[in-house]
């Protein structure tokens, strides 16, 4: 078959090919899951405490869509993600364990999850470019020291609207320079 096409020809096959694998591989996606072991709980109620390392950015944002589902171990707990701007707010307040200065569990502000979420529900955010932490914090009353929450996550990789377009660009690209290289 390739022998009917001269070098633009084949060169289109090659587009075309491409395009549809990487349809292919959005559409079908990826999934991988992990567990985050021994994160320490908080003892105080309903105060937000933040992550020292910020969660892995989507350095390919543009091209990948991710989707990440939390669900921790403990209904005594609480989880949530801010962006960076928010958790500086949080530790640049005097006095961060009085009441009314927003970084509670019921008014700091989660891009993602809630207080009243329960842990094996969990929630699901669809990451975002930026810089995020995960809070944590005690429900109701304060958790024994020492206890620790077992974190389990799963994400969805799939097509972004940028990944699509690269993919429908290089089938069109291809079926051109085929017709065009018909011998």
């Amino acid at each position: 078959m390739l022998s009917l096409f001269d070098s633009k020809g084949k060169a289109g096959v090659v587009f075309a090919g491409l395009g549809i694998l990487l349809l292919l591989a959005g559409m079908i996606g990826y999934t991988f899951t992990g567990e985050i072991d021994d994160v320490p709980t908080p003892t105080a109620t309903n105060q937000a405490f933040f992550a020292d390392e910020p969660l892995p950015e989507n350095a390919l944002s543009a091209f990948v869509s991710a989707e990440v589902t939390i669900t921790w171990d403990r209904d005594d707990v609480w989880i949530g993600l801010v962006d960076e701007d928010e958790k500086k707010r949080c530790e640049n307040v005097p006095n961060y364990f009085a009441n009314g200065v927003g970084c509670d569990g019921s008014s700091i502000k989660l891009v993602a999850g809630d207080s009243t979420t329960s842990a094996s529900d969990g929630f699901t955010w669809k990451m975002e470019s930026g810089t995020y932490y995960a809070a944590l914090g005690a429900k109701d009353s304060g958790v024994p020291a020492g206890s620790e929450v077992v974190v389990d996550y799963t994400v969805d990789l799939g097509h972004s609207l940028l990944s699509v377009l690269i993919s429908v660009g290089a089938l069109f690209i291809g079926a051109v320079l085929m017709y065009y290289g018909r011998e």
